[in-house]
């Protein structure tokens, strides 16, 4: 009796120890280039703007620029980088940030304050919704800067 459950531990164990390499790896990650550069729109740069890396197949990768126009891009998580190869790239203003006290009501006059023109930088389509921007991301550091003109 004892045998039997014997065996029963060790095929269990067996099965166990089979499993444990495709557990917690980065299995079926793609390798990854890293990508960083600095967005300028009439030579100014942009802050708080979104760029997307969108790989022919599978997951983009997203960055934000600061107040210089820096970014780097993060592909999940704390993972940096973007897929290797060719990458369509849309840039555009972030939707967080909106300006939160446009319309809070005076608490004096229980007025409504006229909303506040949105400080978001103007982003023609073609850097956007209708993307003419490519890049070609290659294994290691990648570094492009995109020159944006109104």
């Amino acid at each position: 009796m004892k045998s039997k459950q014997a065996g029963r531990l060790a095929a269990a164990l067996s099965v166990m120890l089979l499993m444990l390499p495709g557990c917690g790896g980065v299995g079926d990650q793609p390798d990854l280039g890293q990508v960083s550069g600095t967005i300028t729109l009439d030579g100014k740069p942009l802050s708080n703007i979104v760029v997307v890396f969108q790989p022919d197949s599978g997951r983009p990768a997203r960055g934000r620029t600061d107040a210089d126009g820096k970014y780097e891009l993060t592909y999940i998580r704390d993972t940096r980088g973007t897929k290797i190869g060719h990458n369509r790239v849309e840039i555009a203003p972030s939707e967080e940030e909106d300006d939160p006290i446009a319309e809070e009501a005076d608490p004096d006059t229980l007025e409504f304050k006229r909303p506040t023109k949105s400080r978001k930088a103007k982003i023609p389509a073609r850097y956007n919704t209708q993307s003419e921007l490519e890049a070609d991301v290659q294994p290691g550091e990648n570094t492009f800067d995109f020159e944006l003109t109104s």
